[in-house]
């Protein structure tokens, strides 16, 4: 058989069920017993003061699930009882204890360091943080966990922390990671390699979707590099070349991040009518039940994280809201694409340097000639 540790609210005579900590009103999350006599009330009320500190005793009862019936709990602590203290080294809590965090979003970033209880990466927090709540950072696929991996892997803040312990990627779901340790030191071995742009505006960059044709024709010509067919000859003064990190400021990478921006110009409109929902309707309903609702009456860790998480998504809206009004009052997207449509994106090309144009010619055509003498292989 099975049994549950309810409470029932005296002014509502609504049922609460014990769900291991706190309490619920969804019967599937409650927490069973297979015995009655497994049930140590006093316990549970000195591990929880908290939780039990506002309910009356003599409104608990123990329900037997197979049959209904209710009998009164045990208020007396057993022998030898004593309350379980936090360890020392915290030990790492259990992913899976939070089905619905990970429901949708099953990917997050973790950090294990010697001696140390397991972090989680937070953007909100730039760091890793120590609890398992909606602060940490999650992904609903592993590429975009993987770009953000690698930028954490870039930034110089936190190199030292990787050097103590192990970064990787884990499913929420299973609890299990999704990169072995090769894996892991690849994306090391690629940052390493190509310090990029923020991952949004280097996966902008390769895009191809909504654009229209001249807008297609600029992105490839700023993702691909001349040939010999588009030098010219032409007269020129004596130049110097200043130094410039290509490395850094791609090309097609900045014109990426500009073509990013563009398109989040055009969500601004929804951006703003949603931030004005989040202010007016949405946080008015959360606002009438707490004046209309008794506690009692209210699943308050329910409410409570909802209602975090509410607010939270409305802080990244309210930011985004900030950045496009801004971006709208000084910048115009029409004038920076007519400022692209002119000659210099012609894929026609003239030496500018008549000595070097001389030198290089004079390469072309001896390489060129060098191979027309010799005999087919």
């Amino acid at each position: 058989m099975a049994y549950a540790l309810i409470y029932t609210a005296k002014s509502s005579g609504k049922t609460s069920y014990w769900a291991n900590p706190g309490f619920t009103g969804n019967s599937k999350r409650k927490y069973t017993w297979e015995k009655p006599g497994e049930i140590h009330f006093a316990q549970l009320k000195q591990q929880y003061p908290t939780l039990f500190g506002n309910k009356s005793t003599d409104r608990f009862e123990i329900l037997n699930l197979a049959t209904g019936q209710k009998q009164p709990v045990a208020t007396s602590p057993a022998p030898n009882y004593q309350v379980k203290r936090k360890p020392t080294q915290p030990t790492p809590q259990s992913l899976t204890a939070h089905p619905k965090m990970f429901r949708k979003t099953p990917y997050l970033i973790v950090l294990d360091s010697p001696n140390q209880a397991r972090r989680y990466w937070s953007n909100s927090q730039k760091n890793f943080i120590k609890s398992i709540n909606d602060r940490l950072s999650r992904w609903a696929d592993l590429a975009t966990a993987c770009e953000s991996l690698k930028w954490l892997l870039s930034n110089d803040q936190f190199k030292e922390q990787f050097t103590k312990g192990k970064v990787t990627i884990l499913n929420g779901q299973t609890g299990e990671a999704v990169l072995s340790p090769a894996e892991v030191a690849k994306l090391v071995t690629s940052v390493k390699a190509a310090q990029t742009l923020p991952i949004q505006a280097a996966k902008q960059g390769q895009r191809a979707a909504n654009q229209t044709p001249a807008q297609r024709a600029l992105d490839q010509h700023f993702g691909q590099l001349p040939t010999e067919a588009d030098l010219r000859d032409d007269t020129a003064l004596p130049d110097e070349l200043p130094g410039i990190d290509l490395a850094k400021y791609d090309p097609a990478l900045v014109f990426g991040a500009a073509s990013y921006l563009i398109d989040a110009l055009k969500e601004r409109k929804t951006v703003n009518q949603l931030l004005k929902k989040y202010d007016g309707a949405i946080l008015q309903d959360y606002l009438h039940v707490l004046e209309f609702v008794g506690l009692a009456d209210l699943d308050i860790q329910d409410f409570t994280s909802a209602f975090q998480a509410n607010r939270q998504e409305r802080r990244q809206i309210k930011n985004l809201s900030l950045l496009l009004n801004a971006l709208a009052q000084a910048f115009d997207p029409d004038k920076f694409w007519a400022a692209l449509k002119d000659d210099s994106a012609s894929n026609q090309y003239h030496f500018r340097s008549a000595s070097t144009a001389k030198q290089l010619q004079a390469m072309i055509k001896s390489f060129q000639q060098g191979t027309a003498d010799r005999p087919n292989e």
